[in-house]
């Protein structure tokens, strides 16, 4: 074999080298891109879960539903109690960013939470504030020496109701107006049928007018029912998980102390269900009865339809009353 055939193999082996080379260098990158892509996005699933799962246990915030907003991109819907966190602070914690997640949530006074407490510490506190000025105010106006018949009259008539009420003036006020005696404010069932019997005897002159007097014990069973029976147990979020099963338990908890401070009986419970699995009815059922104060024998036997014009399954919790004895 002459040379310059040998000169000829030996530049194609090793320009064949060098290809080879090439492509496993290049194989070598993609594959550590794709596992840097993989390892990327299982540690952002993970720290999405986490604050998801924590914004759920807040007593303060309510997550409604999770939306996409482009491929990487989530939007939480809900409500917030103007003292719970912010979803902002919670979400950077688990390193959500604002380029990750956005919230958007609704502004609403919680129940049976950490907060409501502390609201009616607050407004305890403002309520004691207004009396003491009150007292003083009519401390002062006492001592002059010319005083107006209709204001003595309202003031002498609010130190009679003070005296006698002292519990429900706390939530209730009492003025002159048009010689008449206009009451505002809120009570319960019990406090609320005595103050109406009895108010009249203390009062001077006039008459009353009760128009303004809240039920507190009718207006918010109504409310809290109303809010109750018209949630879908059977929603769920992005990862399969019932969004409103707690929420309920909560506003159900907080139907049974209006009942317990209003002295009537605590309501019976039914699943009114439409277009549903045995399933998924059994879930939603464990989740409920897990509370102390929604025992199984509590319920009623379940209501069901499962032929219905609704395109979706729809599960709600009926309050049922129990007469009083």
């Amino acid at each position: 074999m002459s040379n310059s055939s040998k000169s000829t193999d030996k530049a194609i082996a090793k320009s064949r080298q060098k290809k080879s080379t090439g492509y496993v260098a290049g194989a070598a990158v993609v594959a550590a891109l794709v596992l840097s892509s993989t390892i990327f996005l299982l540690v952002r699933g993970f720290q999405w879960r986490g604050a998801l799962a924590e914004l759920r246990t807040e007593p303060g915030i309510e997550i409604l539903s999770v939306e996409r907003v482009g491929f990487f991109k989530k939007r939480l819907l809900g409500l917030r109690d103007p003292l719970a966190p912010l979803p902002e602070t919670i979400l950077r914690k688990h390193n959500v960013g604002p380029l990750t997640a956005e919230a958007l949530l609704t502004e609403y006074l919680s129940l049976n939470t950490k907060y409501a407490v502390e609201r009616e510490k607050q407004n305890l506190s403002r309520i004691e504030e207004l009396r003491e000025v009150m007292v003083a105010a009519v401390a002062d106006f006492s001592d002059a020496l010319e005083v107006k018949r209709e204001e003595d009259l309202e003031r002498i008539t609010k130190m009679l109701f003070e005296a006698r009420f002292p519990d429900t003036m706390e939530s209730v006020n009492i003025e002159w107006k048009d010689d008449h005696w206009l009451v505002k404010g809120e009570l319960y069932a019990p406090a609320h049928k005595e103050f109406v019997a009895n108010a009249p005897d203390y009062v001077v002159e006039g008459k009353l007018d009760y128009s303004q007097l809240i039920d507190l014990t009718k207006s918010k069973t109504a409310a809290l029912r109303a809010e109750i029976e018209s949630t879908n147990l059977f929603s769920s979020d992005l990862d399969g998980e019932l969004v409103h099963i707690e929420r309920v338990k909560r506003l159900v908890s907080t139907y049974d102390e209006v009942c317990r401070i209003s002295d009537i009986p605590r309501p019976r419970l039914q699943l009114d269900v439409i277009g549903f699995s045995e399933n998924l009815i059994r879930k939603v059922k464990l989740r409920l009865t897990d509370a102390d104060h929604m025992s199984p024998a509590r319920f009623l036997p379940d209501q069901s339809d499962q032929a219905s014009s609704r395109e979706k399954a729809f599960a709600s919790l009926k309050i049922v009353p129990t007469p009083a004895p």
